[in-house]
């Protein structure tokens, strides 16, 4: 590829999408409603019928099917109400059932029957609350932006339910508190409400929208009227915690330690939050999913702390190649050790009905045991624009007694129609020593309808492009790729709902003209009614490789150029059953010689109390010059539940590949908002390389929330 086909590929890119149907869609009109004033708070008990509160309401209802049958009326009634008081927002559903035996219920709210409410106080389009139970009252509450829910935000609310003869119920209170919203006296909410029918893969929707979509899909949501929060209302909220842990490691004394601290959040206007952190603990958390690196670039590990995850949608720019800020890079050393936080500040929200504005600023330990400490300032602002389009910018800083970093950018979406989006970055970088390419740049565009979907994309990252609060996977390359995919509907021949084919296509090259690599993936994906599934693909793989390197087990890669082609396939059995299975396996050649790989799972499902899963990762590596090998990753995890509130969960992993077994067990007593008694016990015993990092921890954590204001 030479630096002239570079040049045009933008403008190339542009026409591309410049050419895709983007006429307006035959999409079903967005329903209507209007919220009540309630005289009494309704009695939270899930027994809707009989209370007074709810008496002579009409209800929401007439849902339609997202899955299997999309457009068709759902094949069980649902009735939702909704009302509100001076303080809370209160949403009711009546979830009628012909067969209340066969009510599928879990502990995990995502393998069950359930109901869900999104809430777009802003009317943004853009982003909003969800909030969701299923029958045995589990609560799961996130955040949504761009169409994508963070399940790992929590806030404050209460929900109980009831089985009963014709279904199930469902009652939500959701204080005022702990929403987000305008300041006008009366306002209209984008709302959709989401069943899930386990047993025959049913979800539908109140307002209705094309199966390729979701009910995140905010710009389709039905709008409600006439709701009355508290203009502006004083909220501080006070979350301190006190824990204590006893650790004793490999090679040094037991070690015992007591540690306080706490968290504020204050409501600076209703849409703007301030939250304030002293001596950070994240005890609680669950122990990273171990990941087994057979490539030459970095791992990505998802953030899963909760001071971290309220609006972090707010802060995301960039592909996933080249994220200006990863919160994750705060706190955690490079090696996965968690670092003392000495604490911080955000502030979040929007300001007006348009304009999101975050700040964040956190000092932590720069590595273990140094005794030195990393300042981490971000700053993010970016305007919604009209369907689905945006503008924002981001600013970032680290600062320590060994580097300054800073990082900034620009990002922007633009929505053409129904189907059609738009999206880009710019952005550089200022470290000392890296003065050269210190910027990256992705545009990129799409289009998904019903029958067609397609995008195709460029990004350029520099050699010294270094967001040192951010996540770059790889360096100095200009990538393309491109996808397309065909739906066909199946209308149930041979029980199948749809048939997908599709194709994609990446490639990497330096600034130089070297293809580093290349991935050429086309598959035929299968999809059953009762959520089975099953694909089958080939792969095209070239890797070009400058400079020998080691991977997992000890193989070394020679360099050269590497083309190979590979099988893999993969079937999943529905999730609504009690026992659940699935594999994939791909096989083929692997860089200079040849490679297979698979990947099974089994989980089991008892009711609301107790689900196990196990998965198991095998790779068979065989390279000339070396003794064929295989690298083993073995994960298993149970979940208990007293009740919705008391759980027992443990995850064990084992992988061959650094002889490392990791326990992570941990008992919680939830009061709300992840807040609570937690006993968690991790132990690490790693026999391979590093065994001083074995150790063993027992922690007792507790944290409470004060409503001060």
């Amino acid at each position: 590829m030479t630096d002239k086909d570079v040049v045009h590929a933008p403008l190339l890119l542009l026409a591309f999408v410049a050419c895709l149907n983007v006429a307006a869609a035959d999409l079903a009109p967005r329903p209507t409603g209007r919220a009540v004033p309630l005289e009494v708070a309704p009695t939270l008990d899930g027994d809707v019928a009989s209370d007074p509160a709810w008496q002579g309401m009409t209800p929401f209802t007439d849902f339609r099917q997202l899955q299997p049958d999309n457009g068709e009326p759902a094949t069980q009634r649902t009735e939702v109400y909704i009302g509100f008081t001076d303080e809370a927002l209160y949403i009711a559903a009546i979830c009628y059932e012909d067969d209340p035996a066969a009510i599928v219920v879990s502990n995990d709210g995502f393998q069950s029957d359930s109901f869900t409410a999104v809430l777009d106080t802003y009317r943004s389009e853009q982003s909003a609350f969800v909030f969701g139970t299923n029958p045995v009252g589990a609560e799961y509450d996130g955040q949504t932006s761009n169409s994508f829910p963070d399940w790992n935000w929590s806030t404050v609310w209460k929900v109980r339910s009831k089985v009963h003869e014709r279904g199930w119920n469902a009652e939500f209170e959701i204080p005022f508190t702990s929403l987000r919203y305008v300041s006008a006296e009366e306002q209209s909410w984008g709302v959709n409400f989401a069943r899930v029918i386990r047993r025959n893969n049913e979800t539908s929707y109140w307002a209705p929208v094309p199966r390729q979509l979701s009910m995140y899909r905010l710009d389709l949501a039905g709008v409600i009227d006439g709701f009355r929060p508290p203009r502006q209302r004083r909220n501080l909220k006070f979350m301190p915690y006190a824990l204590g842990s006893s650790e004793r490691s490999q090679g040094a004394a037991s070690t015992k330690e007591e540690d306080a601290g706490f968290d504020i959040k204050y409501s600076l206007t209703p849409s703007l939050t301030l939250d304030l952190t002293y001596n950070t603990d994240f005890a609680q958390v669950e122990s990273d999913r171990q990941q087994v690196n057979f490539g030459r670039f970095s791992l990505f590990f998802p953030e899963t702390r909760p001071f971290f995850l309220e609006n972090a949608g707010l802060f995301e720019v960039g592909p996933f190649e080249a994220q200006l800020f990863h919160s994750r890079r705060i706190g955690i050393a490079a090696d996965g050790q968690r670092l003392p936080i000495d604490g911080g500040a955000r502030v979040s929200g929007k300001i007006g009905t348009a304009t999101n504005f975050g700040f964040l600023h956190m000092r932590a330990d720069t590595a273990v045991d140094s005794g030195e400490k990393t300042d981490f300032t971000v700053a993010r602002m970016s305007r919604d624009l009209p369907n689905r389009s945006s503008i924002g910018f981001l600013a970032a800083h680290r600062a320590d007694e060994g580097r300054d970093n800073q990082t900034f950018g620009v990002d922007g979406r633009w929505g053409i129609g129904d189907y059609t989006l738009l999206q880009g970055f710019v952005a550089g970088t200022r470290t000392p020593g890296m003065a050269e390419d210190d910027y990256a740049l992705s545009f990129s565009g799409g289009y998904d309808s019903p029958t067609w979907a397609y995008n195709a994309g460029y990004a350029e990252v520099g050699a010294g492009f270094n967001p040192d609060i951010g996540f770059v996977s790889r360096r100095n390359f200009r990538k393309f790729n491109a996808f397309v995919q065909r739906t066909y509907k199946m209308n149930g021949k041979f029980g199948l709902n749809e048939w997908k084919p599709h194709a994609s296509y990446q490639g990497y090259w330096d600034f130089d003209g070297y293809y580093e690599s290349g991935f050429v993936h086309i598959d035929s994906w299968f999809l059953w009614r009762s959520g089975a599934d099953i694909w089958t693909a080939v792969n095209l793989v070239h890797e070009g490789i400058k400079q020998p390197f080691a991977i997992a087990g000890g193989a070394e890669v020679p360099a050269g150029s590497h083309d190979n082609v590979q099988f893999n396939m993969g079937i999943n059995t529905p999730a609504g059953k009690p026992w659940r299975a699935g594999i994939y396996a791909n096989g083929g050649g692997y860089y200079n010689g040849d490679g297979w790989s698979m990947g099974p799972f089994l989980s089991y499902r008892k009711d609301e109390t107790l689900s196990v899963q196990f998965s198991w990762n095998h790779n068979h590596i065989d390279l000339p010059g070396t003794d064929a090998y295989g690298v083993n990753l073995a994960r298993v995890a149970v979940q208990y539940s007293f009740t919705p509130k008391i759980g027992l969960q443990t995850l064990v992993q084992y992988n061959d590949a650094n002889d490392v077994l990791a326990a992570n067990l941990r008992f919680s007593w939830l009061r709300s908002a992840n807040t609570g008694l937690y006993l968690v016990y991790n132990e690490v015993d790693d026999r391979g390389e590093m065994p001083l990092r074995s150790r063993r921890e027992l922690t007792l954590k507790y944290s409470h929330i004060f409503d001060v204001l």
